[in-house]
């Protein structure tokens, strides 16, 4: 089938899929992660994180990897003009001026990682929101010492949302210790990186001359917490978030287990879209979001490593029976796909969707 001619075959499922209807087939869009690309294309971390040219060309040629050999419904190419470099999930390292582990020579399969900051109650009382205009700043710092070169940049880096984005700034378990042991600075900490996501996201539309008015949030860290704590400490911040950026569409990821929280999801953030983790009960989450989002994933992505044939077809047809009669899903992993996953066991996992994901489509029990 020609490129063309498949693209618009995609482009139809998705538009029918979003619209809570069935196409000729499920939807399929494998979230293929670049630490993934760049050992499918002969590379290591270190060459992905710290060679400029290396980091655009995984995406590129990655990108073009995925669409012949996957042969999933994606719809779009990175061409040259597109790729970006890539700083890892270390934002609020860069934000925040924590000290950035990068991989090298002795370690490179290390992924670029914050070391948090063990703060304590008073020194989240001194915690200054910071200048975007000095975030940007110590993003171009973070190019130089990463790349080697210098890199113009003069947008700041956008950071996850308040609850997350404490997880990488003071570490996890500090994080979850605070939310229990001392909640009034657990607040004061995420009303200080509200601001900061404000801040950031409005510096950054006025320099593109526009308003955000469409937000994805990434929140992991979320899921994590019972639906009681997650009314006190999420959603209130979230929902500002929403309030201010998603006028027109709401989005959101969480690789954390999220069926205790559905209902919150839908009925406080009026989300239309959602990519879930692998951890999440498939069937609560489609009872709750049947006809009013569209969600993906899943597919716990160890059985890709070194699972047998088997269970990677009964992990596509379970998710497809589960949630994909009526429309308002597509399959993919659980997550991004990353270094471990063996490509022939994605590609097969992917045909496997194509077989049962073929409408109409029984339900599983």
């Amino acid at each position: 089938m020609r490129g063309c001619q498949r693209i618009e075959e995609s482009l139809r499922r998705f538009e029918a899929a979003r619209d809570f209807e069935e196409p000729d087939r499920v939807p399929i869009l494998i979230d293929v992660g670049a630490p993934f690309l760049a050992k499918v294309l002969g590379f290591t971390l270190r060459d992905y994180y710290r060679d400029a040219q290396v980091c655009k060309h995984v995406q590129v040629e990655g990108s073009r990897w995925a669409f012949s050999r996957l042969q999933d419904d994606r719809t779009a190419l990175v061409g040259p003009d597109q790729a970006k470099l890539d700083i890892g999930a270390v934002a609020e390292g860069i934000v925040f001026g924590c000290p950035i582990s990068l991989p090298d020579e002795g370690n490179p399969w290390l992924s670029p990682w914050i070391t948090p900051k063990p703060m304590t109650v008073e020194e989240i009382d001194e915690l200054e929101v910071p200048d975007p205009a000095d975030c940007a700043r110590r993003l171009r710092a973070h190019y130089a010492r990463a790349f080697g070169k210098e890199v113009e940049a003069e947008e700041a880096p956008a950071i996850h949302p308040p609850c997350s984005a404490a997880g990488s700034l003071i570490g996890t378990e500090r994080l979850y210790i605070y939310l229990y042991k001392h909640p009034g600075a657990a607040r004061k900490l995420f009303g200080k990186l509200l601001e900061t996501f404000c801040e950031i996201t409005d510096y950054n539309d006025k320099l593109r001359g526009g308003r955000t008015e469409s937000i994805g949030l990434c929140d992991d860290h979320a899921g994590y917490l019972s639906a009681e704590m997650y009314r006190k400490f999420v959603l209130p911040y979230n929902a500002r978030i929403y309030e201010k950026y998603g006028s027109r569409w709401r989005g959101l990821h969480m690789d954390s287990r999220t069926d205790h929280l559905a209902k919150i999801l839908l009925d406080e953030y009026a989300i239309q879209e959602m990519d879930l983790g692998a951890a999440t009960d498939m069937a609560k989450m489609k009872e709750v979001f049947d006809g009013k989002v569209f969600f993906n994933g899943n597919v716990d992505s160890k059985i890709l490593v070194a699972g047998e044939a088997r269970q990677i077809e009964e992990a596509a047809e379970r998710c497809i029976r589960v949630a994909a009669p009526g429309g308002g899903y597509a399959f993919d992993c659980g997550g991004e796909t990353y270094a471990g996953i063996d490509p022939e066991r994605l590609v097969y996992l992917v045909r496997c969707a194509k077989k049962f994901g073929k409408y109409p489509i029984r339900t599983l029990n």
